[in-house]
């Protein structure tokens, strides 16, 4: 099973919803005992999320990453905020184009939730 995330809120309860909702995904499939790969690739105004200082959500997501979740940001996204790789939390991996991407996940049959 392969699962891609897609999010572009900067809303705090957005965030914790879609973090709540990746533990209930994972733990689910920890129960059945089978294998899930998941990515959240994030773009538009959810860039917050995968700050490394004043998110709220650091913890959660690094979290999320040791149970190998993949977090993703757009390209796109970092040159408009004008972000650099070392502001971010450490081993998020960087995409050209966020929605290119999503595209490209569900072409090749993974599945896709919007959050």
């Amino acid at each position: 099973m392969q699962v891609v995330f897609q999010i572009t809120s900067n809303a705090l309860d957005a965030q914790r919803a879609m973090l709540g909702q990746l533990h209930h995904l994972l733990q689910y499939f920890d129960n059945k005992q089978a294998r899930i790969a998941v990515e959240v690739v994030v773009h538009g105004d959810a860039w917050h999320l995968l700050l490394a200082t004043g998110n709220p959500f650091a913890e959660k997501v690094q979290s999320l990453q040791e149970r190998s979740v993949q977090f993703l940001i757009c390209r796109n996204t970092m040159n408009a905020h004008q972000l650099e790789v070392n502001q971010l939390l450490p081993s998020i991996e960087i995409v050209p184009a966020a929605i290119a991407h999503l595209v490209e996940r569900q072409a090749a049959g993974w599945s896709y939730i919007r959050c």
